[in-house]
């Protein structure tokens, strides 16, 4: 089905919520979910058996899970996620929605999402997700959902939530977001291993360092510290760095290969790093770390 690029479609509301609150989400079926659910006195079944019952709901969220996990755009915000049951979730609250017998037991959208920063590219990005999931099993919808697709009932019911998910509309309102989000600080850090691996100057202390553990580390610890969807799980500073005798120059020298990575990717600094160009906080928090990663070992 021939669609917009921008997309900004409900049904992704309730897929992001299911996706990003799984420690959150609960569902349950109800006692009698083993019953018909269609009304005995009426010939109109449930929207979810009109969508095809469990096995094509299922099917949608394989399909659906799948796009996800190939979308660079959001899969990182799904690393540590546990996609079997992630999958369950996703079928409980469609079938909840569409009036399979399930009941809905989680967090409110709103509060499952408050703190994630959530922007409307990345509610964009899951739903084209979302709509090549059904464009792949032909499960139809019309381009404006004015309810004369199969699939439409669905996005209009569910379409109330997407104002309680997103929460950085634009992506200037949260640090992580305003740094250009994931894939800028991937660049970033990318660019300064490959400087730092190739700098003599300190490229010793590496020697026997897992790099592409380095890496996610350090992607994770902006991301977090930068007000991100990320958890740090690495070492503090001071114990990360314990007994590496690392001295003044060495830190000097991280610096400017750091600088020198920003440059080449055009993020902008101010010579005396006062806060007033975009990667300033960034470089005033690695300047906090100074204290806590050099080591006078002369004595």
């Amino acid at each position: 089905m021939n669609r917009s690029t921008s997309f900004r479609h409900p049904l992704a509301a309730c897929s992001l919520g299911a996706l990003l609150v799984l420690g959150a989400c609960s569902t349950s079926k109800d006692a009698s979910d083993d019953t018909d659910t269609v009304d005995t006195d009426t010939t109109e079944a449930s929207l979810y058996q009109q969508l095809g019952g469990e096995t094509a709901v299922r099917a949608v969220v394989a399909e659906f899970l799948s796009n996800v996990g190939g979308d660079a755009t959001i899969n990182w915000m799904f690393a540590n996620t546990d996609l079997d049951r992630l999958g369950d979730l996703l079928h409980d609250q469609i079938c909840a929605a569409t009036g399979g017998g399930c009941t809905y037991g989680g967090a409110t959208m709103a509060a499952a999402h408050e703190g994630m920063a959530i922007t409307d590219a990345q509610f964009d990005a899951l739903v084209g997700d979302l709509l090549d999931a059904l464009d792949t099993l032909d499960v139809p919808y019309s381009p404006t959902f004015d309810g004369s697709a199969l699939a439409d009932p669905l996005i209009t019911t569910l379409a109330g939530m997407r104002g309680d998910i997103v929460e950085d509309a634009d992506g200037d309102q949260v640090y992580f977001n305003q740094l250009g989000g994931h894939a800028s600080v991937e660049a970033v850090v990318d660019g300064l291993i490959t400087r730092v691996a190739a700098d003599s100057r300190i490229n010793g202390f590496f020697a026997s360092t897992d790099l592409d553990r380095l890496n996610d580390l350090l992607v994770e610890q902006i991301c977090d510290a930068t007000g991100g969807f990320c958890t740090y799980a690495g070492r503090d500073m001071m114990t990360a760095h314990a007994g590496l005798c690392i001295g003044d120059s060495d830190f000097d020298a991280l610096v400017e290969d750091l600088l020198a990575t920003l440059d080449d990717l055009g993020v902008p600094y101010s010579p005396t790093i006062d806060g007033s160009a975009l990667a300033d906080p960034l470089l005033q928090t690695l300047s906090g770390m100074r204290a806590d990663i050099v080591e006078d070992c002369a004595s």
